[in-house]
């Protein structure tokens, strides 16, 4: 028996309605710090279709005894937003689902401008923002009584504790979209987020300290010689490479406020300089934060891709999951990867393809 998966709907407030498992075509997207997607396509008259309601809640299982995982599992969770009918030989419906982290992007940063630790924060750990501003955007802190410009509360949704964790960090972020606010936190912050659903109708937002996953860098190794790995391709590119920001704040000609960053790849040897004008800034923090991200911006680039092959000691939901570290090599590259995103979809046979996408955590060039 190969890979199975089975497709739970329920309705926006939790209750189960059914389990599907003849659906005609499957595929979807999960993501570190993003919705991802879910598409699967159904017979127009299938039995589910008159039950599903805005924001149905969907959830994908699948299990694949021949490679360890005996067991359904859930693996993508998410909301029934969008159909589309259509009809040649015979009456379809496609079903597409947003992952639940877009209830975050239903939300904007909805306070003014300078409002300190709402939507200005100054040398505050990302894990603090990040919580802080589901808590007072889209949590239970999302009233007008605590002084957002309307209240935004969703219901349902909670936020775990702040333990204070990721790097201390500023950010101005009046008006700005929640999701890619909290995007912005975690690519500087040290850390990954997401929703979790605890209950029938409960979410609660999570932040995870380093990364979303677990570091298997010492068990999961991906190499030629292990069967796992095709078609490798490594770039390492210093063409753009910044090491130094001088960043302009507010005031002009001499008594211009200025600062002076370097980034991880400074040397005396490797100085190289460029302008940052951050005059909308106040602030020595704000400053330092924006020369911060340009030169993070501007590091030098180090990429290595492959085609990830599933074996039996090698299968993702097993031996790894999204948002784990993982180790590859490949002749005198051995680097450290990060699992940021995974796409399954079955043909019309039912064969499964998982497609692993991995970004490169930096380590210094080439050995």
């Amino acid at each position: 028996m190969g890979a199975e998966y089975r497709i739970d709907i329920h309705t926006a407030a939790g209750v189960k309605l059914a389990e599907v498992t003849d659906f005609l075509a499957l595929s979807y997207t999960r993501q570190v710090n993003a919705p991802g997607l879910l598409t699967f396509l159904l017979p127009g008259d299938h039995k589910i279709v008159s039950q599903l309601e805005d924001k149905a809640q969907v959830i994908v299982y699948r299990r694949n005894p021949a490679m360890g995982l005996p067991a359904w599992t859930a693996d993508f969770w998410g909301l029934f937003r969008a159909q589309r009918r259509s009809y040649t030989d015979r009456d379809l419906i496609e079903i597409r689902c947003p992952g639940i982290l877009t209830m975050l992007s239903w939300r904007i940063v909805a306070w003014p401008a300078g409002r300190g630790d709402r939507s200005t924060f100054l040398n505050v750990r990302a894990e603090t923002i990040a919580k802080t501003l589901v808590n007072y955007n889209a949590g239970p802190g999302a009233t007008v009584t605590n002084g957002r410009v309307r209240d935004g509360v969703i219901a349902g949704l909670a936020v775990q504790a702040d333990a204070s964790g990721g790097k201390s960090m500023s950010i101005d972020c009046a008006w700005s979209n929640l999701l890619e606010t909290l995007q912005k936190v975690a690519a500087t912050g040290g850390g990954d987020f997401d929703l979790v659903k605890t209950g029938a109708q409960e979410w609660e937002f999570r932040w995870y300290s380093g990364q979303r996953g677990t570091d298997r860098t010492l068990t999961q190794l991906f190499a030629l010689e292990r069967g796992n790995m095709a078609e490798p391709e490594y770039i390492y590119d210093r063409l753009e490479e910044r090491t130094v920001a001088i960043v302009g704040g507010q005031g002009g000609g001499a008594g211009r406020t200025v600062v002076v960053r370097t980034g991880p790849g400074y040397l005396a040897t490797n100085d190289i300089e460029t302008f940052v004008d951050a005059s909308n800034s106040a602030t020595t923090e704000a400053l330092n934060a924006s020369g911060d991200s340009r030169l993070e911006e501007t590091r030098a680039k180090q990429e290595f891709k492959f085609k990830v092959l599933q074996t039996p000691a090698s299968y993702y939901g097993v031996h790894y999951f999204l948002g784990d570290l993982v180790k590859a090599r490949y002749r005198n590259i051995n680097v450290t990867q990060k699992i940021v995103a995974v796409t399954i979809s079955l043909d019309k046979d039912g064969a499964e393809k998982i497609d692993v996408e991995m970004e490169t955590q930096w380590a210094g060039g080439p050995d």
